[in-house]
């Protein structure tokens, strides 16, 4: 990890923002999430530990994907918009 990766990680006011394409047996999900970069890694390794898919897409990718359901949920150092679409 370089110094300025450094900096941003132990700046504990950073937020990154990324977007996330989710899928597991019952639903395919498209996440606009926003957080400190230790809670985004620590949402990726549980999703994954859970037997979820998950790969980065675009903003595109997120306002274009066709879904069921919209929730957003707000928890400490994360934010999320959940586009949810459920298998049948």
């Amino acid at each position: 990890m370089d110094k300025t990766q450094e900096r941003i990680m132990a700046d504990e006011n950073h937020v990154q923002h990324m977007f996330l394409l989710v899928e597991n047996a019952e639903m395919v999900c498209v996440l606009n999430i926003a957080g400190h970069p230790y809670r985004l890694r620590e949402l990726i390794f549980m999703m994954i530990e859970n037997g979820c898919s998950v790969v980065q897409t675009t903003s595109d990718g997120f306002n274009t994907f066709e879904y069921d359901q919209e929730t957003v949920e707000v928890h400490d150092f994360l934010t999320s918009i959940i586009k949810a679409r459920f298998i049948q």
